[in-house]
């Protein structure tokens, strides 16, 4: 025990020693934590609007492909337009020469005469004029799907380069959230590594603070036990009185000397949970609940009580406010569990050691910290 009290006095001296400092340390790491977490917001919204860029400029790339597509058609169907054109003149020519069907007046020009060259050179110069329309006709049309490739193969290698513009501002952006994603757990581990040491400290000092109390109030006890064990020998009549005297009236009853010890041991063992989890149903070693924690602190001091409010203030003598003793249970009204649902253990100069409620560790508080109380019970 007194191996415990220079800990504590150690911890609280130390800080003692730096209070604004160890306060400046976690303003300035929460503040530091509000500023990467909008950080991280700002940058994780850019992202989105990288992502939304990127699949315009993959859609904008696309329909580019297929305009690409389109005119690779049209050009190969107007060299298949200008192939047949060729081939069909050069069937008529074939068929005119050789008198086939179908050929009409034109034969006359290939029969024998002095006139026999003039009239090929008029026949091949029809064809090769019916000829040439199809080829110019096909050039044209090939000098203007080239016109069309060639815009649109530079179109198509801006949109790639804007693609991958993009694609690497998203992955820069991307490492750059990652970073201070990284940044922010670290620095939410040192907050919370600070706020456990702050709360640890405060738990320290409450514990000491409460092991004083019940020390003091241990030692007053003791001095009021002695002091009326003295009265009552003073006051008890004499082995020889005659019976005509009357007997002095005996004092108000005081909790026992073993009570008192018992009582100690159940303060004591109580506050050595204090920064214990509540858990409901919990009666130790390792988590309480508000009956749990009463009941492990008695039976701790060889006192037997059940795990309920209720039958505990059944169990216990009741007994005024006024006449409350280091041990003694308080009870309250509770919103959740109706008349007496919650309960404390008295420790003295006003205090109370509790389990309060989930989410919560046990702790050392002000008797009225979880509303008037409305009962006293004294076990034992």
């Amino acid at each position: 025990m007194a191996a415990a009290v220079l800990g504590l006095g150690l911890i609280g001296a130390t800080l003692g020693a730096q209070p604004a400092l160890a306060g400046e340390t976690l303003q300035q790491a929460q503040s530091q934590e509000q500023q990467l977490a909008s950080q991280i917001a700002a940058e994780s919204a850019k992202i989105d609007h990288l992502a939304f860029l990127y699949d315009q400029a993959q859609t904008e790339e696309a329909q580019t492909q297929a305009a690409i597509a389109t005119a690779t058609a049209q050009l190969a169907k107007a060299e298949a337009s200008a192939g047949a054109a060729r081939r069909q003149l050069r069937t008529d020519a074939l068929e005119a020469y050789m008198g086939g069907a179908g050929t009409g007046g034109v034969l006359a020009l290939f029969q024998d005469n002095p006139n026999q060259a003039a009239a090929q050179q008029e026949y091949q110069g029809i064809s090769d004029a019916r000829l040439q329309a199809a080829i110019e006709q096909y050039r044209l049309a090939e000098a203007q799907v080239t016109r069309t490739r060639e815009s649109l193969d530079a179109k198509e290698h801006q949109e790639q380069q804007a693609v991958a513009q993009l694609a690497s501002a998203q992955q820069q952006a991307q490492a750059e959230v990652a970073a201070e994603q990284a940044q922010l757990a670290q620095v939410k581990g040192n907050v919370a590594q600070l706020l456990a040491e702050a709360h640890a400290i405060e738990l320290a000092k409450e514990r000491q603070a409460a092991e004083q109390a019940a020390a003091q109030q241990a030692a007053l006890l003791a001095q009021q036990q002695a002091q009326a064990q003295q009265q009552a020998q003073q006051q008890a009549p004499s082995s020889g009185g005659g019976g005509g005297g009357g007997s002095a009236p005996a004092p108000a009853p005081a909790p026992s000397g073993n009570w008192a010890q018992e009582a100690q041991v159940a303060v004591q063992t109580a506050l050595a949970q204090v920064g214990k989890p509540y858990q409901w149903g919990g009666a130790g070693p390792n988590s309480f609940d508000c009956s749990g924690l009463v009941m492990y602190a008695w039976e701790a001091a060889g006192v037997d009580l059940p795990h309920y409010s209720v039958a505990q203030y059944d169990d216990t003598t009741h007994v005024p406010e006024s006449a409350l003793q280091p041990g003694d249970i308080v009870f309250y009204n509770s919103p959740y569990d109706g008349p007496l649902g919650h309960e404390a253990l008295y420790i003295g100069n006003g205090q109370v050691v509790q389990a309060p409620m989930t989410g919560m560790d046990v702790m050392v508080t002000s008797i009225t910290w979880a509303g008037p109380p409305v009962a006293f019970g004294q076990p034992g």
